[in-house]
């Protein structure tokens, strides 16, 4: 019998090596792969331009740029998390660029008493934050928000005993988010993948959502989203306008912000 060839061995072994483990990674991918394949065909129907983010290493993941029925362009993205300890591992984020201006709104889960971003902010000392701005003028402009900005609840308890709508005095005629956005944001379509959080606010850069999902989303879940913004916008008065800021670090947050 004739002794098998080291190069011939080496072949087989590297196969079994790099095959098993990329063919239990496509098998256990495949379902996400459908959703996401579903999800191209559904937005290029609509004429928007969908493309996969290779370079996370998530074969699922993946950016759309459309627009919302009044005309306003936005991006939707999708990028993975390790959150798993706080229940979601995908952050679904939608950025409208053109509603950009002075902050005066935001939305964040609730935070134990003592413990909010507004009460940081307010304990940052007149020195500290001449140094936050010196450092990053959009971390200062942040920090003054949370510091000055109202709680203005929705009127639905169950949203507000889990979430804050902060919003500056005088400049909105009406909540972004009443009782009826509110039970919306909670109560997703049986065949969505409803997030464990969403959070929503206004900066120099644009408008930002994002939702904490536990999975990968899918069409409904896309579209159920996308019902949201469309009418939280509609609610949000004419943004301040504002120069974004160019130094260097407020670039590379607003690279964070948008990734």
């Amino acid at each position: 019998m004739k002794s098998i060839s080291p190069l011939l061995l080496l072949a087989v072994m590297a196969a079994v090596t790099l095959g098993v483990p990329l063919g239990l990674y496509a098998l256990l991918t495949r379902r996400r792969r459908r959703t996401v394949s579903e999800i191209k065909s559904e937005a290029s129907r609509r004429g928007w331009e969908f493309r996969l983010r290779r370079w996370l290493g998530d074969p699922t993941a993946f950016r759309i740029d459309g627009w919302t029925r009044s005309g306003v362009n936005w991006v939707l993205k999708t990028g993975v998390s390790s959150a798993e300890n706080k229940g979601w591992t995908v952050r679904l984020g939608l950025h409208l660029a053109r509603l950009g201006g002075e902050m005066d709104f935001a939305v964040f889960p609730r935070e134990p008493d003592g413990h909010s971003l507004g009460n940081l902010a307010s304990r940052l000392s007149p020195r500290m934050q001449a140094r936050v701005a010196e450092f990053s003028p959009s971390a200062a402009s942040a920090a003054g928000f949370l510091r000055d900005a109202l709680d203005t609840p929705s009127g639905l308890p169950a949203f507000d005993a889990t979430n804050r709508i902060l919003t500056l005095a005088n400049r909105f005629g009406q909540n972004p988010i009443d009782s009826a956005l509110a039970e919306r944001i909670m109560k997703w379509p049986a065949d969505a993948i409803a997030p464990k959080e969403v959070l929503t606010w206004r900066d120099p850069f644009g408008v930002h959502l994002h939702a904490h999902l536990p999975g990968t989303p899918n069409w409904a879940t896309i579209t159920h989203f996308l019902a949201i913004a469309e009418d939280f916008c509609a609610r949000l008065p004419t943004p301040v306008p504002t120069s974004a800021p160019n130094g260097f670090w407020d670039r590379l947050l607003a690279r964070l912000l948008e990734s």
